[in-house]
């Protein structure tokens, strides 16, 4: 198995165990939503010109998936710019028999000891 489906499969697994944790919250608190309805009172008139939950979470998402596309498009956007750097790092070029290691030539000379100690 090659790196990229490890990687894959990890993330599917973890939106599986995800699943598993979150279903049980859900049905739970749909099982205690209503007797604590009962409970809670009216939304009072001086709170009427706050925004209500379902639009502070739908405002939330939102700012969620325009932070994730402006991200993504900023790395994109990098990659393009890096081209030449990962072309690079992305190649592999084959081996030849008796080639000599890459940027040997820029290896700092390993120094002698003057004197024997």
């Amino acid at each position: 198995m090659d790196t990229m489906m490890t990687l894959k499969k990890w993330q599917d697994e973890y939106f599986d165990f995800m699943k598993k944790v979150e279903e049980p919250m859900v049905r739970y608190a749909g099982k205690v939503a209503e007797p604590v309805a009962r409970y809670m009172p009216e939304r009072p008139q001086f709170l009427a010109p706050v925004p209500k939950m379902t639009e502070f979470v739908d405002n939330g998402l939102k700012f969620r998936r325009r932070f994730v596309d402006e991200q993504a498009t900023f790395v994109h956007k990098m990659m393009k710019a890096m081209e030449p750097v990962m072309t690079k790092v992305d190649y592999i070029a084959p081996k030849h028999a008796g080639a000599k290691p890459q940027h040997e030539e820029m290896r700092v000379p390993q120094r002698k000891a003057a004197h024997a100690a």
